[in-house]
């Protein structure tokens, strides 16, 4: 049976094949109806398993004349040498130049026509022929549109609509029918290809094109599909408002629960012009968060309290009292750690949790990423008692229900902690990575990785902070015993705290080489000092990098290396290298310094406030007692 056999076609198919049929070249014809920039081996092959629906429609409903028609090669449509030797122009063409101002009759410009092509209204035998060929056959693909052409469903099989190689790459992460197709454009939006082998931006806008054309059966994919999240406006990327698990932005609360007429408003006149809860939190955090990364984490927490209290608990936030605090408090104790069949609250842990990283604007998005630790529990606690302090000082609120919250202590019964720091690469597999980007083609892309893994893993420095690093940070101090310089940079941390992190020689090499890549000067002084150290690709942001880009390139990275060391038969480094992200660059540098290190510079590197944090990465000590008892166990003297 031949590979395209289960293939569908669609109106698209068919007017494509009639195109090509009545003189389009064949790229021309596919640019118009299949998809533009197709390649042009893959609209060829396009033609030949039509042809083939075509014949096997007719042989079906007993046409076998038609079956046999449609088998017939048109002479010169099989080479993409369709059109006319000549340069006569038709009629149509000659009358739309002709008669622009509507100067001429019909009949007029045919004679005009004639007098300048004698040889238009002539034709040979043989061409008589082929063009009364051209329109039976054109008869037997109307014929056939009533029997073939069919509207792509969400429920057809990728089979049905790809051909064999496409299928299988969609297939292989996931994507079984339309429908799923569809969903993953939705929720990742304009780069959904990404992560899929062998699958490209320009066949991703393909298929997005494909799909925009069969809205009617397969539903719209939204303006987050069709272009770069660069290029388009906030508005548009503001899902629309629903009564949901939703972004603040696009939560809808009934408007008993919008906290306009909340239990614990104050009575006496508010300091703000808020006249509901979402209004006060926004002027919260215009007043209170200081940088867009406490922004977004302020955002963050009212942004859970809100969707919870409305959803779960069917209060505003203005109506919450210390139970509910409490009982805040122990939901998220509970949540993304719980055996479903023991939780006890209405809606599942699973609508709350969602992948880290999906856009707001995704349907995917949900506000958690997974159970919070203690200590971001402790945070949770911190940031909303403030956010409650404030807007009790503004007289929004009447009274602090958190101020009888007690802060969670402990972890619950049933939490796994971590005895030992497992988000951090081993000096092995910190080697294998270099090796394994030594190895990779030479291009924009290779040349940044090049730079940020060494600058990440040698600065230890957290996401924000690499996107945040400028030229005009660096500074070079005289060696206090010896000649030559160390290279210093001006980090601004967590509370808005600098610091002084090492840039080493090794890393400031890498840097001028890449700089040289990015067409700036090799010395970092001789840029403006705004100019970031980690610079976008061509199709990203023309200036620094968000952290969710960098952050996406390193995991994509992070997920390459493991397919490697899979195929190298290493199983559990690849699993381990799969769960890598940005942060363990930071974890690997605090492990492996403080094998060699004193604690309190790796506290000073890593611009911990407390010495107890740093104190994660002296569980080296555990590898040093598996190794001594397995050599004791060998050695046979146990």
């Amino acid at each position: 049976m031949n590979k395209e056999s289960t293939r569908k076609v669609d109106l698209n198919h068919l007017a494509f094949y009639r195109a090509w049929l009545q003189g389009f070249e064949v790229r021309d014809a596919a640019n118009r109806y299949l998809s533009p920039e197709i390649d042009i081996r893959e609209a060829k092959t396009a033609l030949a398993w039509i042809r083939e629906a075509l014949v096997r429609a007719a042989r079906r409903q007993g046409k076998l004349g038609y079956a046999r028609l449609l088998r017939i090669q048109i002479p010169n449509q099989s080479k993409d040498a369709s059109t006319p030797s000549s340069a006569i122009p038709s009629f149509e063409e000659f009358y739309e130049d002709r008669n622009s101002g509507g100067f001429y009759s019909e009949s007029e410009l045919l004679e005009l026509y004639l007098a300048e092509y004698p040889d238009a209204g002539s034709e040979s035998p043989k061409e008589k022929r082929v063009k009364r060929l051209i329109e039976r056959q054109l008869e037997a693909i109307q014929w056939a549109t009533n029997y073939l052409a069919t509207a792509p469903m969400p429920s057809d099989s990728v089979v049905e609509w790809f051909d064999e190689p496409m299928a299988v790459r969609l297939i292989m992460v996931e994507i079984r029918t339309l429908g799923d197709l569809a969903d993953r454009i939705r929720a990742k939006g304009y780069r959904w290809w990404a992560g899929i082998r062998q699958l490209g931006e320009v066949q991703g806008k393909r298929i997005v094109q494909w799909l925009t054309q069969h809205e009617a059966t397969l539903g719209p994919l939204g303006d987050q599909a069709l272009s770069p999240i660069r290029k388009q406006d906030a508005e548009s990327l503001v899902r629309p408002p629903e009564t949901a698990i939703m972004p603040m932005e696009s939560f809808a609360p009934p408007s008993s629960l919008d906290g306009a007429h909340g239990e614990n408003r104050a009575l006496s006149r508010s300091r703000i012009q808020a006249q509901n809860d979402h209004q006060a939190v926004m002027a919260w955090l215009a007043a209170r968060a200081r940088n867009a990364n406490t922004k977004r984490s302020y955002r963050r927490e009212a942004e859970r309290l809100i969707l919870w209290g409305v959803l779960e608990r069917g209060k505003a936030l203005s109506s919450l009292d210390i139970e509910d605090g409490t009982a805040y408090r122990d939901w998220l104790a509970g949540l993304g750690r719980t055996p479903p069949d023991a939780w006890s609250w209405r809606i599942p842990q699973d609508k709350w949790i969602g992948r880290r990283c999906t856009p707001r604007w995704s349907q995917d998005w949900r506000p958690f990423e997974g159970g919070l630790s203690l200590r971001s529990q402790q945070q949770t606690h911190t940031i909303l008692k403030a956010m409650f302090e404030w807007l009790v000082k503004v007289r929004y609120l009447d009274s602090n229900p958190w101020d009888g919250v007690a802060k969670p202590a402990q972890e619950t019964p049933d939490a796994s902690p971590d005895i030992e720091l497992t988000h951090a690469l081993t000096r092995g597999q910190w080697a294998f990575l270099m090796e394994y980007l030594a190895g990779l083609p030479e291009n924009e892309r290779t040349a940044r990785l090049r730079f940020v893994l060494p600058f990440g893993y040698a600065t230890g420095l957290r996401l924000s902070e690499l996107v945040d690093a400028r030229t005009g940070r660096l500074y070079s101090k005289p060696m206090r015993n010896g000649l030559g310089v160390r290279w210093m940079l001006k980090v601004l941390g967590k509370g808005q705290k600098w610091r002084a992190v090492p840039m080493p020689s090794s890393v400031m090499d890498v840097l001028k080489g890449y700089l040289v890549w990015r067409g700036l000067d090799p010395t970092p002084a001789e840029n403006p000092p705004e100019t970031p150290l980690i610079g976008p690709l061509r199709g990203e942001s023309v200036e620094s990098l968000s952290p969710s880009t960098l952050y996406k390139a390193l995991k994509g990275f992070f997920d390459e290396a493991a397919v490697e060391l899979r195929e190298r038969g290493h199983m559990e480094d690849a699993a381990k290298m799969a769960q890598a992200t940005t942060h363990w660059l930071r974890h690997t540098r605090g492990s492996h310094s403080a094998e060699n290190m004193p604690l309190n510079l790796v506290q000073r590197l890593l611009g911990h406030t407390s010495l107890t944090t740093t104190s994660i990465y002296t569980s080296a000590d555990d590898e040093a007692l598996y190794e001594a008892m397995e050599k004791e166990l060998k050695s046979g003297n146990t």
